[in-house]
């Protein structure tokens, strides 16, 4: 019995030991095995369903998002912009050639002291936009000033010598006065008109105007003050000495110019001469604005083959409103050829989807256009430019015909498209 009972708990024992031990471990494990091995999968899901958000946003932003650029009213105002749309035609040829921005001829002044003297004052700047006739600084000439004294003595005689003449004329034809004493006064009077003469002579070679000297007889002025005015309206671009600086009267002392309107200077081969005509639409860049395009036309074709250079001198006048060309930059011009555009001139030409070349621009390593989506509102659309020419380029790819792309100001929705790059927002 006893035996028995021993045995009885014996087993009792093992089974009670051995099943909790078993069962913990397996819920142990299980547990565990729970936390192994969904917790890494949770970790995987919540990270794999994390990296769908993200992903998927950044995919829904890259595909499914247009990049719009959002402008003010003021700002497409300020830009001026202009559209125009994508057509099919004929691809006008070109002729690429070096240019040179300079002054047209009656657009520049270079003022001379006119005077031997010293330069007493200057007036203007540098940059500064001057009047016709404004004083731009002032010259001390003893030469002057003794020229002055000179011409006021002798116009002084003359007068009184022209007053004695009269007198004595009246007294001869009343009988008071004599012949002699007539003829007197009237050899006075010629002296007198001889010796003016000679001293408004003199100030005419000092480099006086009449109205100057008119100016110089109302006020019976003395001084050797002189001053240097502008011969044109326009911008001061040079300013020659300081003051003090003793001049002669063919030193330059100031350089006036209209900018607003330039010339390029193209030199072209004799057989690129058959190429060119006055009235020619030209469009040129300059290094110092690669992204701008400005256009001119040929006023004139020249008459003469220079003897060094065999070329043949051809002169575009370029309107420069906002004074961004400077004189003496380098140019690269491209004359559009006549009888290109429309398969005129010849042999008939393949249509071509053409735009503006100033539309299109390039972002990057990417070339694109500005594509109207609402008001005020400017899509960016990748295209793919063929071959070019003076104004126009060919459109591969990227638009239909008839899509009406930005072309005037492009380049201004190009440096918003910048600055979105850049992570400055929208604030136009």
């Amino acid at each position: 019995m006893n035996l028995r009972t021993l045995l009885f708990f014996a087993m009792t024992s093992t089974l009670v030991l051995g099943c909790p031990d078993k069962g913990g471990s397996e819920a142990s494990a299980g547990k565990n095995g729970d936390s192994q091995t969904k917790a890494p999968g949770q970790a995987r899901g919540g990270e794999s369903h994390g990296d769908e958000d993200e992903q998927g946003h950044a995919r829904g932003e890259e595909d499914g998002h247009e990049e719009v650029i959002q402008l003010t009213p003021e700002a497409v105002r300020s830009a001026q912009l202009k559209t125009a749309a994508a057509q099919r035609q004929t691809l006008s040829v070109g002729l690429t050639v070096p240019a040179r921005v300079t002054f047209t001829q009656n657009g520049v002044a270079r003022v001379a002291a006119r005077v031997p003297g010293r330069i007493a004052n200057i007036e203007v700047s540098l940059g500064q936009k001057v009047k016709k006739g404004q004083a731009l600084g002032y010259l001390e000439s003893p030469e002057l000033g003794q020229a002055r004294a000179d011409y006021l003595s002798a116009a002084t005689r003359t007068q009184v010598a022209e007053d004695n003449f009269r007198r004595e004329k009246e007294l001869f034809a009343k009988g008071i006065s004599s012949q002699r004493e007539m003829r007197e006064a009237e050899s006075a009077f010629v002296t007198a008109q001889a010796e003016r003469n000679a001293a408004d002579g003199r100030l005419h070679a000092l480099g006086l105007s009449d109205a100057e000297i008119r100016a110089l007889r109302g006020n019976e002025h003395y001084s050797s003050r002189f001053p240097a005015p502008s011969p044109l309206e326009g911008t001061v671009v040079e300013i020659n000495g300081t003051m003090g600086q003793a001049v002669d009267a063919s030193t330059s002392l100031f350089t006036v110019a209209n900018l607003s309107e330039l010339w390029v200077l193209l030199d072209l081969s004799e057989s690129q001469l058959t190429q060119v005509r006055a009235g020619q639409t030209v469009a040129f860049t300059v290094s110092a604005l690669p992204e701008q395009r400005f256009t001119g036309r040929v006023e004139y074709v020249g008459d003469i083959v220079d003897e060094k250079t065999r070329t043949i001198p051809v002169r575009v006048v370029v309107p420069n409103p906002r004074g961004l060309l400077k004189p003496g930059m380098f140019a690269q011009a491209e004359v559009a050829s006549q009888g290109s555009v429309g398969g005129e001139g010849g042999s008939e030409q393949p249509q071509r989807l053409v735009l503006p070349r100033e539309a299109v621009q390039k972002v990057g390593d990417k070339q694109v256009v500005f594509v109207s989506v609402g008001e005020n509102r400017f899509k960016p659309v990748e295209v793919r430019a063929g071959a070019s020419s003076a104004t126009e380029v060919e459109v591969l790819s990227g638009i239909e015909p008839g899509t009406r792309v930005v072309t005037q100001g492009a380049f201004i929705l190009k440096s918003e498209l910048s600055k979105e790059s850049m992570g400055e927002g929208h604030s136009h």
